[in-house]
């Protein structure tokens, strides 16, 4: 499937100089959301995944449906302020500013094996720090699964040593490189 085809972009949003990428398309589409899943799956057959970590908040919508599919729990990795009790928190770059995330504190534990899933790798800011918060927790980040991946800002580079599935590959900025 060419999931190329449910991935639109948007220049100059959220702000002048972004090109956003919006993934809904394939959200509506139930074949391809489908097929989407099942390659997602497939990609991470014989980890042995024990939890999903999914990424506020474009994350949860496949996070929470493949972690349905294989029958493991659901964490959340949210933006501040959202989280009640204790948790763990990280910072990061992003294209266009800051970012954190904060993950409870009881959501990982030691002998977790984790996937953590989001909407789009840009740089690698936003994945580092998930990865920070599952270790924070003492889990272990087996996987990196995006349906987006800004390939041209090298965050892949960033993240040697990871294991990284996408689903769409981005080679230029204008959104109309190969897929």
């Amino acid at each position: 499937m060419n999931y190329r085809d449910f991935v639109k972009s948007y220049p100059d949003f959220p702000k002048k100089d972004v090109l956003f990428w919006d993934f809904s398309y394939l959200l509506k589409d139930v074949a391809a959301r489908d097929a989407a899943i099942q390659d997602m799956k497939t990609f991470l057959a014989g980890k042995k995944i024990n939890k999903i970590a999914a990424v506020e908040s474009k994350g949860f919508t496949l996070g929470a449906i493949l972690a349905h599919e294989l029958q493991v729990p659901l964490v959340l990795i949210r933006k501040p302020h959202l989280i009640p009790g204790n948790f763990h928190h990280a910072t990061f770059i992003k294209e266009y500013g800051t970012g954190e995330y904060e993950l409870k504190d009881d959501a990982i534990a030691s002998d977790d094996r984790v996937a953590i899933v989001y909407d789009i790798m840009a740089g690698s800011g936003a994945s580092k720090a998930a990865i920070d918060l599952v270790r924070q927790g003492k889990g272990l980040p087996v996987a990196l699964v995006y349906v987006t991946e800004l390939a041209y800002l090298g965050g892949r580079k960033d993240l040697a040593g990871c294991d990284i599935f996408s689903l769409v590959k981005v080679h230029k900025k204008d959104g109309h490189g190969k897929s």
